[in-house]
């Protein structure tokens, strides 16, 4: 068996990507992918900080960029409407911004601290305590009053703690990342295994076995599959491995959307 669905893609739309929708959407048919979903990145900023890109306009490129692709592929290959929002936690106007719009599909993410991304912090043995607790902090509000409808790389503090080789302290947040699930799952929304990091700064999903393990444990059931591909060879990169991850975990159906609503696939 196959996965079919990837749910978490970036076209040149994001400003970190720059290869066009249609080109990710011909390697997704020759990667024999059924259904995607583009989720361009939209970030929030705190203490009045805005961005020239992340705005209506950019939406509506967006937007019209994907009918094109739609029309293009229509009856290949089922592209859905989506959208990664970044720090969704940070203010009620956030949420605001996601209901503007007819998505399929709302990921939620934690990118930023404080306006700094991740990517731009160096995590050492004296700062990895204090940049988790943030992280996780903000995950934790984030599954409390998001307006998503699955959490993307919900452990994606270890994604930077790999980088400089060290250990993402999973023990100790641990009780942090139940209740995240257990709001996630309270809440009727959902967590997504990501693949960004395999065959790269670590093998491993994001999450990894031990929290898709306590999220079925929890009650757990919608999950979405996401390659987080940037490039058009990454789409359904690792999916095997989820594959079996899912099986190994009790899981037999994964997650697809449509106007925001869960529909079980069987996998």
């Amino acid at each position: 068996m196959k996965i079919l669905y990837d749910y978490h893609m970036h076209s040149e739309i994001s400003p970190d990507a720059h290869f066009s929708m249609e080109a990710m959407c011909e390697s997704a048919l020759e990667n024999g992918m059924r259904e995607i979903a583009f989720t361009d990145h939209y970030e929030f900023y705190v203490n009045g900080v805005v961005r020239p890109w992340f705005n209506e306009r950019y939406v509506e490129k967006y937007f019209d960029t994907l009918e094109e692709c739609r029309k293009k592929f229509e009856g290949r290959l089922s592209i859905k409407s989506g959208m990664e929002f970044g720090q969704l936690d940070i203010s009620p106007e956030c949420n605001k911004t996601v209901r503007r719009y007819p998505f399929d599909f709302v990921l939620g993410s934690v990118h930023k601290l404080e306006n700094i991304d991740l990517t731009h912090l160096i995590v050492t043995e004296k700062n990895a305590r204090s940049i988790g607790d943030a992280y996780y902090y903000h995950l934790l509000k984030l599954s409390e009053e998001g307006d998503f409808d699955c959490l993307a790389h919900m452990d994606y503090f270890k994604k930077h703690c790999a980088k400089q080789n060290l250990p993402d302290l999973y023990e100790e947040y641990q009780p942090t990342i139940k209740k995240v699930l257990e709001n996630v799952i309270r809440r009727g929304k959902g967590i997504e295994i990501n693949t960004a990091c395999m065959g790269g700064i670590l093998e491993d999903t994001m999450p990894g076995l031990e929290i898709l393990r306590m999220y079925k444990e929890l009650g757990g059931r919608i999950i979405t599959v996401g390659s987080d591909s940037h490039r058009p060879e990454r789409i359904g990169y690792g999916f095997d491995r989820v594959y079996q991850m899912l099986k190994e975990t009790g899981f037999d159906s994964i997650s697809v959307y449509k106007n925001r609503k869960n529909i079980q696939q069987p996998i």
